[in-house]
């Protein structure tokens, strides 16, 4: 079986918007009973894998068409490491990112932005840890923090977006839940991997 058709992750080729929907408020419902801050959130999670893996994993490009929900088929658009993609639920919505990484301290970055590339305005900080430096048991520990930004609420560049398109990213907050529920598909298909001993991504 391959790792994307896992039974049960969160992926717009196994349900449909409104079973997905569905997922994301009842988790949004789920998070709003602790104390947040709604300009800033961490997804995290225990991944039982090697940390260098899964590093090395997260810093694939393909990796992020497998663990995200609706993220599809990115190629690069020049030789600085950005890639142009799309989502998969509404192809006429191009996504740019680009990922950096210092794999002395396992920290990355993913930059990104819908509709154009010359503005990433939307920034994800994550670290990988050893489990057996932090917690003394085996494996990974994943971070993933980002930051509400203004662009969130408005489309900064109207001009370049496709007509009577809806601006993709204004559900702000929607988003916790919606990592957290990719968080998952992650540590799933890094395991069923890290298993099969064919932890790369696309394999």
């Amino acid at each position: 079986m391959e790792a994307t058709e896992l039974p049960g992750l969160f992926r717009c080729e196994a349900m449909s918007r409104a079973v997905a929907a569905q997922a994301i408020i009842a988790e949004t419902k789920r998070l709003r009973g602790g104390p947040a801050d709604e300009g800033v959130y961490t997804v995290h999670q225990h991944i039982d894998c090697p940390p260098e893996a899964l590093y090395e994993y997260l810093l694939d490009i393909r990796s992020i068409e497998e663990y995200t929900y609706s993220m599809r088929d990115f190629s690069p658009v020049d030789g600085t490491g950005l890639y142009v993609g799309e989502d998969a639920t509404d192809p006429r919505t191009k996504i740019y990112l680009r990922i950096t990484g210092n794999p002395e301290v396992l920290t990355f970055d993913y930059e990104s932005a819908v509709d154009q590339s010359g503005d990433l305005w939307m920034v994800f900080c994550g670290r990988v840890l050893s489990a057996q430096r932090v917690q003394n048991r085996p494996g990974a520990l994943l971070m993933l923090t980002t930051w509400r930004h203004p662009n969130y609420d408005r489309n900064p560049y109207p001009r370049l977006a496709p007509p009577g398109r809806a601006w993709p990213v204004s559900g702000w907050p929607l988003f916790h839940a919606c990592d957290i529920l990719e968080i998952r598909n992650l540590a799933r298909i890094v395991e069923h991997r890290t298993r099969s001993r064919a932890l790369a991504a696309g394999r």
